[in-house]
C-alpha cells in the first residue's frame, strides 16, 4: 500500500545544464561571483593553516576516477607545499579495505564513502557542522551527510539513477522525437520497447551485477513511492519488526512487475548474469539497445564510445500504471558519496589539512572543472560554472533545475550498507529465473530481519 509521496524539489545552484566546451584548466581563471558563492580560492583563506609539514592520506571508493583525483593532489600539492597527500585507491572490496585500514590504525585522514558508511561510523569523524567551506555546499544536497543536526561528510555530486536512453534509436522508434516525459507509467514504457524492438534494436539492457540490482534497482522499493522519510523508515522497520511482509507491499511488486517487464526486452537475457558494465555501455553507445538500467556515471564508460552529436538521456523507472503518481515521472536522485575526515587516528595537524584538501575539492575553480569533465555530474558548489560535458549528467541536473526529482535515499541509514551484496544476490537469483517472487521477497526479509532499527 503505498503510505505517501515526498518530492524533493530543489533547484542546485551550482553546475548546472550548458553546453559542452572544450576542457581547458586554468589554474588563474576564477568563477564568476555572486552575492552567496563562495570565492573560488576559498580553499585557501578559510581552512585554518597547519603549523608545520604534514602528510595526509584519502582514500577513495569511486572507481575508474583515479588520474582525476591524482590530477587534483598535484594542483593542491602544489598551492599547498608543506602537505603531502598519499592517494588510496579501493578495488573491489570496498569497504572491506576501509576497514582493514582502520584495523591496522592506519584509518585514513579523508575517505570518500558513501553515507552509510560514514553513518556507521561517524564516532570516528570530525564533525564539520560550523565549517566555513559548508557555506559554498549547496544546502539541500547535505541532507544525507547530516546525522541528528551534524553535518560529518561534503558531498561530492549528484547521481540521477533510472533509465539511460540512445535518442537516435528511440526517435526511430517513436517515429520523430522522442520526448522522455511521455513515459508515464510501466504501459508506456512497454509500449516504447515493443516500438524500438520493431526496429530489430534491443528494448533495454538490464546489467546482471548485485551492486545495480541489489541497491540501484532494489533500493527503488524503499523510496519516494512508500512516502515522506518518515514512512519510508516506519515501512523498514516493520519489516525488521516482522509486522510487514515485501511480497504484500504494492511499491514492491510494482518495481518487480516492470522488472519482470524489462527482463523480457533485455539486450542480456540469453546470458543475464553477464554483469560486463562496458558491454554494456557500448550495446547503448552502438544503439544494439534503445535503453539501460544504470545512472548518469556511466558516462565514464561511454564517452570514447560515442559519435559525435550523438544525444543520450535518463528518464525514470516507472512501478506501476498510475499516470498521476508523479514518482513515476521524478527521477530518483542522490548525493551517494561524501568527504569526511578522520578524528580517530589522526592527528589535530593530520585533520586540519584534510579540511583544507576538502574544501580545495569543493571550492577551487580547477578542482570543479576537472570534475565536472571527468565525473560528467553535477556538482552541488554554489561558486561552480564549470562544464558538465556529459549529456548524461546534463539530463539529470535538468531534472535537478526543474525540481522534478525523489530523493533516493531519503536518510543515509535507511539501508545498511552491505545490502548491495547481501540482496544483489537474491536479486541476480531472481532475473535469472532461480527463484519466484515469493522465495525473493521472503529472502529480502529475512535480510532485514537481521537488521537493527532505523533512525529517521
Amino acid at each position: 500500500m503505498v503510505l505517501g509521496m515526498s518530492l524533493v524539489m530543489t533547484t542546485l545552484a551550482g553546475c548546472g545544464v550548458q553546453n559542452a566546451d572544450s576542457f581547458a584548466p586554468n589554474n588563474d581563471a576564477a568563477p564568476a561571483q555572486t552575492d552567496d558563492a563562495a570565492p573560488a580560492d576559498a580553499a585557501k583563506d578559510d581552512a585554518a593553516e597547519p603549523a608545520e609539514d604534514v602528510e595526509i592520506s584519502f582514500y577513495t571508493t569511486e572507481t575508474g576516477k583515479d588520474q582525476m583525483f591524482q590530477d587534483i593532489i598535484a594542483e593542491f600539492e602544489k598551492l599547498n607545499p608543506n602537505i603531502t597527500v598519499e592517494y588510496i585507491a579501493a578495488g573491489d572490496d570496498q569497504l572491506q579495505q576501509w576497514m582493514a585500514l582502520y584495523a591496522s590504525n592506519e584509518g585514513p585522514t579523508v575517505s570518500l564513502m558513501d553515507p552509510i558508511n560514514i553513518w556507521e561510523n561517524q564516532e570516528r569523524m570530525r564533525p564539520l557542522t560550523g565549517e566555513a567551506m559548508l557555506d559554498n555546499v549547496e544546502e539541500a544536497s547535505l541532507s544525507t551527510m547530516t546525522f541528528n543536526g551534524t553535518v560529518y561528510a561534503v558531498p561530492m555530486s549528484a547521481a540521477g539513477i533510472g533509465l539511460l536512453y540512445n535518442k537516435k534509436v528511440c526517435d526511430a522508434a517513436v517515429g520523430g522525437d522522442f520526448d522522455p516525459s511521455t513515459i508515464k507509467t510501466r504501459s508506456d514504457l512497454k509500449d516504447l520497447f515493443d516500438k524500438i524492438e520493431a526496429t530489430g534494436v534491443a528494448g533495454t539492457c538490464i546489467t546482471g551485477v548485485n551492486w545495480s540490482l541489489g541497491a540501484h534497482y532494489l533500493c527503488q522499493t524503499y523510496g519516494a513511492a512508500i512516502g515522506d522519510t518518515k514512512a519510508r523508515v516506519d515501512y523498514v522497520n516493520s519489516i525488521i519488526a516482522g509486522e510487514t511482509k515485501e511480497i504484500d507491499n504494492d511499491v514492491f511488486n510494482g518495481f518487480m512487475d516492470t522488472l519482470d517487464m524489462m527482463a523480457q526486452y533485455n539486450y542480456n537475457k540469453n546470458d543475464p548474469l553477464v554483469g560486463d558494465v562496458n558491454l554494456d555501455a557500448m550495446a547503448l553507445a552502438e544503439g544494439k539497445c534503445g535503453t539501460w538500467f544504470m545512472g548518469d556515471w556511466a558516462w565514464t564508460y561511454m564517452a570514447d564510445l560515442v559519435d559525435e552529436g550523438a544525444e543520450f538521456g535518463l528518464m525514470p523507472v516507472p512501478h506501476s500504471d498510475d499516470a498521476s503518481d508523479v514518482t513515476n515521472q521524478y527521477l530518483p536522485t542522490s548525493f551517494a558519496k561524501g568527504y569526511c575526515v578522520d578524528a580517530s587516528q589522526n592527528t589535530e595537524e593530520q585533520q586540519l589539512a584534510g579540511l583544507k584538501f576538502i574544501e580545495y575539492i569543493s571550492s577551487d575553480s580547477y578542482s570543479e572543472e576537472v570534475q565536472a569533465k571527468r565525473l560528467g555530474q553535477a556538482l552541488p558548489f554554489k561558486n561552480c560554472t564549470a562544464t558538465i560535458e556529459s549529456p548524461l549528467g546534463n539530463s539529470t541536473a535538468s531534472y535537478i533545475a526543474a525540481g522534478k526529482t525523489v530523493d533516493f535515499y531519503g536518510t543515509p541509514s535507511l539501508c545498511p550498507s552491505d545490502i548491495w551484496y547481501e540482496c544483489g544476490a537474491y536479486m541476480c537469483a531472481y532475473i535469472t529465473g532461480a527463484c519466484d517472487r515469493e522465495k525473493l521477497a521472503a529472502d529480502i526479509d529475512a535480510y532485514w530481519a537481521n537488521q537493527e532499527k532505523r533512525e529517521y
